[in-house]
């Protein structure tokens, strides 16, 4: 099995995670990154180049029908690779479910489980009857936390951050409003999350470009998440002092600090938000990954030629798709609110999020609160009143 394929610790429990797919890449004189499917580049680091080989050679060792090879040409053939991909897992996860009386997979972010079941019992033959689900709360009490799904702007202007509607200046425009509203209440640092990172880049230099940055900026000093990976470190300290300095109360008008991220990015997976880092969490649309992917594309071929429709009718690719989207919107926002006593606010800016399909997705403790804002001014006065209400305990 290649050294990228899901791997089974078999002690107390059994901790999988199931992405769109595992891949093992063949590419000599070095292998490119691997893209995961929402955009971020995982690299592979071998360290001898017959290494690469052998893994390679073994991941063609499954069957035919559980894997696809993908060719990536490239002007020059260093950037080339062939890539293996494995859409089966379950043909390594039944020798566990054989072998072992019982099977516990945890996590931290599960949500949504359908696919877990689905893929890794369903087809090894498990009854439904014989899997236990159970998901515990958040240590944090209910009213640490304020859940808002913002259907619309300041202005009246409908939160639509599909491809289609994304790019319109309207749209986005009412999002910079949106967001200078929410720093004049929300004390410390936001923490806002775009589906991309050229989008990320688009929406700064409109802001730029219209003057909704300056007013930002009035209130909060304005970071972004670099390409390099090396800089992180650099901008989070300068991110974490500027809270921490403005916090002081004698430094004018500025109240602490506004970074913006990446969904799948350096910043939405293992770095923690606590405190003041991250009095407030904004998710801005809903971050879908590139269909046009070809692992994507051949993982959804594969849920359909082998899976039967929900009892909706829909498609497991479709199924399957939403979750990705899912799994990443629950990775971002868990960003904040990372011990007992810490408090945040979550904006969902997106009307999509006010369908009951997405709510189920979201984590019970998050889901089960979650309020519908159709205007604006009701997700802004509740903020206002839940950071009034901390300062009050202080």
């Amino acid at each position: 099995m290649c050294s990228h394929a899901l791997l089974f610790h078999v002690v107390i429990a059994i901790q999988v995670k199931l992405p769109s797919s595992r891949s093992c890449s063949l590419a000599l004189p070095a292998a490119p990154p691997t893209n995961t499917g929402r955009g971020e580049q995982v690299a592979v680091v071998m360290n001898s180049p017959l290494m690469v080989v052998e893994s390679f050679l073994s991941a063609l060792t499954n069957a035919d029908k559980d894997g696809r090879i993908v060719v990536a040409r490239r002007a020059k053939v260093g950037q080339s690779s062939l890539k293996y991909l494995l859409l089966n897992p379950s043909v390594h996860f039944a020798t566990v479910l054989r072998e072992a009386r019982a099977v516990i997979i945890t996590g931290g972010t599960m949500q949504p489980v359908s696919e877990f079941k689905d893929q890794l019992f369903a087809t090894c033959g498990v009854e439904p009857n014989k899997i236990v689900e159970f998901s515990c709360g958040h240590v944090i009490p209910p009213d640490h936390i304020l859940p808002l799904c913002l259907c619309k702007g300041p202005s009246g202007v409908e939160f639509d951050f599909t491809y289609q509607q994304r790019s319109n200046n309207a749209v986005v425009d009412e999002l910079g409003r949106a967001l200078a509203n929410i720093c004049v209440v929300v004390p410390g640092g936001v923490v806002c999350f775009f589906p991309s990172y050229d989008y990320k880049m688009a929406v700064y230099h409109r802001w730029s470009s219209s003057g909704l940055l300056d007013r930002i900026a009035k209130k909060k000093q304005v970071f972004w998440e670099p390409k390099l990976a090396s800089q992180v470190d650099g901008l989070l300290l300068q991110y974490a002092r500027c809270i921490e300095f403005n916090s002081k109360g004698d430094t004018g008008a500025v109240s602490g600090a506004l970074l913006l991220c990446v969904v799948g990015g350096k910043l939405s997976e293992g770095i923690n938000f606590s405190d003041d880092l991250g009095r407030c969490v904004v998710m801005v649309g809903m971050p879908y990954p590139n269909i046009k992917s070809p692992e994507l594309a051949e993982k959804m071929k594969y849920l359909n030629s082998t899976m039967p429709r929900r009892a909706d009718g829909s498609l497991a690719s479709q199924v399957h798709y939403e979750n990705l989207c899912m799994k990443a919107v629950n990775q971002s926002i868990g960003r904040a609110i990372r011990h007992s006593k810490d408090y945040s606010c979550i904006f969902l800016a997106d009307h999509r999020y006010a369908r009951p399909s997405v709510r189920d997705k979201l984590p019970h403790w998050i889901g089960s609160q979650l309020q519908v804002c159709q205007d604006f001014g009701t997700g802004f006065s509740a903020t206002r009143k839940f950071f009034i209400s901390k300062q009050v305990k202080k």
